[in-house]
């Protein structure tokens, strides 16, 4: 006996009730308990579907689908960082080293020519942080109006405006304005310095542009319906 696209959206909903809202990782779940109603009624064909769905619920354990929202979660985490750091290491290799060498070079030369070093260095890292920002809200907008749009969210929104992402470009330049105030400018400080900030800029780039397009190419791929979400 084969399911049908009845059963499919029951599905769907009884996913949702169970606090699964995120529709990337409801069409797993909607999958897997397809598949295992499917086999319970090879084995025992006189069972209703709810009865089979429930027997295959039970599998998931006391917790139900508690455990598989969090590795779920952590792999995204993974694979997001995973791709960060494949792409951050491309800046030093050619040719994009010398897109990074020239960077530093140019912010060592600003903090080499100027008095006040501190204040540059402050309006650097709260450009950077109003960028930071701004992407944040604009994302976080946009996502609202889409889930209101489609009615549906993805897990993959939230990684990319989480904490895990977004916070830690926030947390370094807090970090780094405690310890420059009172900074030895010597001559290798300011080289660290430059090294540094140069660093934190190509980061930025990274999280704020680079991963979102890749990531979303990516979950287009794997979930058609994705593309079509994004362009609501």
């Amino acid at each position: 006996m084969k399911l049908t696209s009845e059963h499919i959206n029951q599905l769907y909903k009884f996913t949702s009730a169970h606090f699964v809202e995120w529709y990337d990782l409801q069409t797993e779940l909607v999958d897997h308990l397809a598949n295992d109603i499917e086999d319970i009624w090879e084995r025992e064909p006189n069972l209703s579907f709810d009865q089979a769905k429930n027997k295959a619920f039970k599998k998931f354990g006391v917790f139900g689908f508690g455990d598989v929202i969090e590795k779920r979660h952590n792999a995204l985490y993974k694979h997001y960082w995973k791709m960060v750091w494949n792409i951050f290491k491309d800046y030093f290799k050619l040719p994009k080293v010398i897109l990074t060498m020239l960077i530093t070079f140019m912010i060592f030369t600003i903090i080499n020519a100027l008095n006040d070093k501190n204040i540059f260095i402050y309006i650097y890292l709260a450009i950077h942080i109003i960028l930071i920002l701004s992407f944040l809200i604009r994302e976080q907008i946009q996502i609202k109006r889409k889930n209101k749009i489609t009615g549906k969210k993805w897990m993959f929104d939230n990684i990319i405006t989480s904490m895990g992402g977004i916070g830690f470009l926030l947390y370094i330049p807090i970090q780094v304005f405690g310890r420059f105030t009172n900074l030895n400018w010597s001559l290798k400080n300011q080289i660290i310095v430059a090294i540094i900030l140069a660093l934190f800029s190509i980061l930025a780039y990274i999280l704020v542009k680079v991963i979102p397009k890749e990531m979303i190419k990516k979950m287009s791929n794997q979930y058609p319906k994705y593309k079509l979400y994004k362009k609501a």
